[in-house]
C-alpha cells in the first residue's frame, strides 16, 4: 500500500493529488492569456482575469501543500506546524485576492487591480516562501517522500522570488511573467502527477506496516 492510499481516510489528504492538478490546469488558463497579449503585443489585456486564476491557482496548491501536514509532522512537528501557519495565511490572502479580481472584472467593486495589490503581498510572500518553503525542508529531511518532491516544493519557492525580485528591478516584460506561469504550471502538475500515481513515496515507504503478515 502506498502512503498516498494509505491515508485516503484524510479528507485533505485524500484531495492533494486533485488540488495540485488544478492549480496546474488554472495556472495554464493564466499561462494562455499571457500568451495572447505577448502575440498581440499587449501588457494589461485580461490581467485582471488572470490575476483571478492566480490568486485561485496558488489557493488550490495550498491545499494540496496542507495535505502533506499528517505525514511530514511526524518527524519535523514544529517546522510543520509553522510552515502550516504561513500556507493558510498564503491560502486565505490568495482566495481573497481570487475573490477581488473577479469583482473587478465584473464591476462589483471599484477601482484598478493595482489600488489592491499592497494588501495581498504582505500575505503571499510569507505563504508562499516560507509556508512552500518550510514544507520543502521538511519534505527533504522525511524518508518517506522522494527527494524531487521537497525539491518541487522550493521550486515553487524560488519562481515566486525570481518573479518578485525581477519585478522589483523594473523587469517585468509579458514574456517573464509567462515563462514564470509556466514554470508553475509544470511544477504543480509534476506534484499532481507523482501523488496520483504513487511515484511520490520512496520504495520503503510504499509498504503499510499493516499491510505485513506474522
Amino acid at each position: 500500500m502506498t502512503s498516498e492510499n494509505a491515508h485516503q481516510g484524510g479528507a485533505i489528504e485524500a484531495w492533494r493529488a486533485t488540488a495540485f492538478t488544478i492549480a496546474g490546469v488554472i495556472f495554464a488558463a493564466d499561462a494562455a492569456i499571457l500568451a495572447f497579449n505577448l502575440a498581440a503585443g499587449t501588457q494589461e489585456q485580461y490581467m485582471t482575469v488572470g490575476q483571478a486564476f492566480i490568486g485561485a491557482a496558488w489557493t488550490a496548491s495550498f491545499i494540496g501543500l496542507l495535505g502533506f501536514h499528517r505525514d511530514l509532522a511526524d518527524r519535523n512537528r514544529w517546522l510543520v506546524r509553522l510552515g502550516g501557519i504561513f500556507a493558510v495565511i498564503g491560502l486565505i490572502t490568495n482566495l481573497i485576492m481570487a475573490v477581488v479580481s473577479i469583482s473587478l472584472s465584473a464591476g462589483v467593486i471599484g477601482g484598478t487591480l493595482g489600488d489592491y495589490t499592497p494588501y495581498f503581498l504582505p500575505g503571499m510572500f510569507p505563504g508562499i516562501v516560507l509556508g512552500c518553503g518550510l514544507y520543502g525542508i521538511a519534505a527533504l529531511r522525511t524518508s518517506t517522500y522522494t527527494r524531487d518532491m521537497g525539491l518541487l516544493f522550493l521550486l515553487l519557492v524560488l519562481t515566486f522570488l525570481f518573479n518578485l525580485g525581477t519585478g522589483i528591478a523594473g523587469f517585468n516584460p509579458v514574456s517573464k511573467i509567462l515563462a514564470v506561469v509556466a514554470v508553475l504550471t509544470f511544477t504543480n502538475l509534476v506534484l499532481g502527477y507523482k501523488l496520483r500515481t504513487g511515484s511520490a513515496v520512496t520504495t520503503q515507504a510504499e509498504i503499510d506496516p499493516r499491510d505485513s503478515t506474522p
